[in-house]
């Protein structure tokens, strides 16, 4: 019986080690699979957050635009009609000015 046992194991053994071997790598390859469709899902996630942050510095950008061209804009007609009044007073003041030393002088002759 142990002659017949040792014989059997071995053959068992020839036909399975290639078949183990195989599941092994088998196994091997599944895993890199699974590594490289991992590496891609986080390559796309970077990529899609990039574009996120990308469209978020876009948006900061346009507002912070929008806000100055609005500011300068306010700016530009209060000091437009501070200028025009002050503008309008000094030249009033220089007329009554002129009027005052023409009636003056005009008294002289």
């Amino acid at each position: 019986m142990k002659k017949s046992i040792i014989p059997s194991l071995a053959l068992a053994a020839l036909l399975l080690a290639p078949a183990a071997t195989s599941a092994g790598q088998d196994d091997r390859v599944e895993r890199l699979r699974e590594r490289a469709e991992f590496r891609r899902e986080m390559r796309d996630l970077t990529r899609e957050r990039f574009r996120a942050r990308a469209d978020v510095r876009r948006e900061r950008m346009r507002l912070k635009n929008e806000f100055r061209w609005h500011t300068r804009d306010t700016y530009r007609g209060v000091h437009e009609h501070y200028f025009h009044a002050y503008r309008d007073t000094v030249r009033e003041a220089l007329r009554e000015t002129r009027r005052a030393l023409r009636e003056a002088f005009r008294d002289r002759r």
